[in-house]
């Protein structure tokens, strides 16, 4: 099907990025000793282009947000035969802020490789997208995202909703070659099996935010 990201919460862009960038972060990945996930993935001169004002992935993420919208977490991903995993049907409700602050709407709170994390509210997570940009050609066999289209439109639900929304809702998986993009809202529904394939399937992940975070707050990531 044809996707369409305001009304289904999730698009990809195919051919993103060329061959000599693409080896680039796989080297990286390797150094970084990338396997489940890094939390941040170090942003290397590479990773920085990328995220810059003119970079491809933020000139991305501002075109499905139909105006600014600025980087605000960075994960890495590698599924492999000996670090393979699968993500139940959710939605991405967390963002990492440099430090604790009690606000309200904001809870939750965790530290997750020393880094603040807290649960965002409704508001705030509707300004959220993030751009999942691919090493790997992948698919349904090495553990491609599944996503209940237009399932963002139901705000901010619980975790049974979500099950509900999943059960009921018409799910597709989305192919995605490598140096492609996925942009998905934050408030889709999405899950993902884990590989049946030894072939790996590494993704470089970045949040993207539209809207502002309360002055008690800042966001972990500087670019």
């Amino acid at each position: 099907m044809s996707l369409d990201f305001e009304r289904d919460g999730v698009a990809v862009r195919d051919a993103v990025i060329g061959a000599d960038i693409l080896g680039k972060l796989a080297d990286e990945f390797e150094e970084a000793g990338v396997r489940i996930g890094a939390r941040p993935f170090a942003l290397s001169p590479v990773i920085r282009g990328l995220l810059a004002p003119s970079g491809i992935l933020t000139l991305l993420a501002r075109h499905w947000a139909r105006g600014p919208a600025r980087p605000v977490r960075v994960l890495a991903f590698d599924k492999t035969p000996d670090a393979n995993w699968h993500l139940p049907w959710h939605q991405d409700r967390v963002i990492a802020v440099k430090k604790r602050a009690d606000v309200p709407g904001f809870g939750n709170w965790t530290v997750k490789s020393g880094q603040h994390h807290v649960e965002a509210p409704a508001e705030l997570l509707a300004t959220m997208s993030n751009l999942r940009l691919h090493i790997d050609d992948c698919d349904a066999a090495n553990g491609a995202l599944k996503v209940v289209p237009g399932s963002h439109e139901r705000g901010r639900l619980t975790d049974a909703e979500v099950r509900d929304t999943a059960r009921q809702g018409r799910a597709i998986t989305c192919p995605v070659a490598a140096g492609g993009v996925l942009a998905m809202k934050a408030l889709t529904i999405h899950a993902s099996d884990a590989s049946s394939t030894p072939r790996r399937r590494r993704v470089l992940h970045v949040d993207y935010c539209a809207g502002e975070l309360p002055k008690e707050l800042d966001w972990a990531l500087e670019v």
